[in-house]
């Protein structure tokens, strides 16, 4: 008998269709006939986390992908040159279907202009990892030229005397 879908679609002529994640689901990750699909996030054709292609605006560079399948403490997000490395492994447990292991590497090339030291990111309790950098500053704001602030402190207490009053000491 045919694997029932709670997401179907219904053809011009009466056909049943079902989503595209029936064939991926069923077909490849060997799923039986008795399991009722009900997709918690839209499905990633990419085999790794759900993720959403990154976004570049006025708010600047953004990008959240679904790692609900892993720890924060099993998720790294690193920083090389332009490009934003994000790394998740857990070792082999248990899943309700058996013994399950996951690793997943995903980069991201920032846009030009855009700051590596300003990328952020966040894991939200649900499981959404969130990148974000902000937008480079615009030509306008580019300044070549900034005061520096001079901040107040207590006595300096040198200990390096003034060359004259030492060669006075000697003399």
């Amino acid at each position: 008998h045919r694997p029932r879908l709670q997401h179907q679609l219904h053809g011009s002529l009466g056909r049943r269709r079902f989503l595209p994640y029936e064939k991926i689901l069923h077909g490849h990750h060997g799923l039986g006939h008795h399991h009722q699909l009900v997709p918690r996030r839209p499905l990633s054709s990419s085999g790794g986390p759900n993720s959403l292609l990154p976004a570049v605006g006025k708010d600047g560079f953004q990008v959240c992908m679904d790692v609900s399948q892993f720890k924060p403490n099993e998720l790294t997000v690193k920083v090389v040159d332009k490009t934003v490395v994000v790394e998740g492994k857990h070792e082999e447990r248990e899943d309700g279907h058996g013994l399950v292991q996951r690793h997943f590497v995903r980069k991201y090339t920032l846009p030009k202009d855009f700051d590596p030291n300003d990328v952020v990111s966040t894991v939200s309790s649900d499981g959404v990892l969130t990148l974000k950098a902000p937008p480079p500053p615009s030509k306008e704001q580019a300044k070549p030229e900034r005061i520096v602030q001079i901040q107040q402190t207590g006595p300096a207490h040198l200990s390096v005397k003034a060359p004259e009053a030492a060669a006075s000491v000697e003399g």
